[in-house]
């Protein structure tokens, strides 16, 4: 068995899906619907049953929040009672999902963007600051940080 020899001297200063503060935040908790699992700090809309959630795709029009980081999340596709693959730091099908409706969270912004820019969910499950492409924007919601690059981690503030 391998051993783990170097480690960093420091932790990440942010991952994404997890909230960024302690201010007051409302969460609420969704079934995973669909054909694959949702990633931490991604946009979800509304699924076809009462307290289903899906990521959000192209044909959404409304954003119901953004997935919060949980460690609990096992990430298992089952088939046929069986185990078939393994996500990490993912909700897979079926596994019940932490979102953020209310408060600051921790995403990896699609684009360069600035503070105090509108936030916009894409067709392909991705938070950007533009419009256009069949993006949506999420109500109430703003960037708090800035990014230089895409790919980078930057605050949402959501309500």
């Amino acid at each position: 068995m391998a051993v783990q020899t170097n480690y960093s001297d420091t932790q990440p200063a942010a991952v994404a899906g997890a909230q960024a503060t302690m201010i007051p935040a409302t969460v609420i908790s969704r079934t995973v619907e669909g054909n694959a699992g949702i990633g931490f700090g991604k946009p979800v809309a509304q699924g076809t049953a009462d307290k289903g959630c899906h990521l959000f795709t192209s044909g959404d029009t409304a954003v119901l929040g953004i997935t919060l980081l949980d460690r609990s999340a096992a990430g298992q596709t089952v088939s046929a009672g069986q185990v078939t693959a393994h996500t990490p730091d993912t909700f897979a099908v079926g596994e019940t999902a932490r979102i953020i409706t209310k408060g600051d969270v921790w995403v990896e912004a699609a684009a360069a963007v600035s503070a105090g820019d509108p936030v916009y969910a894409t067709t392909s499950g991705t938070i950007t600051n533009t419009s256009g492409g069949g993006n949506v924007q999420i109500a109430g919601a703003r960037w708090d940080t800035s990014t230089t690059a895409p790919g980078q981690l930057a605050v949402v503030r959501l309500g």
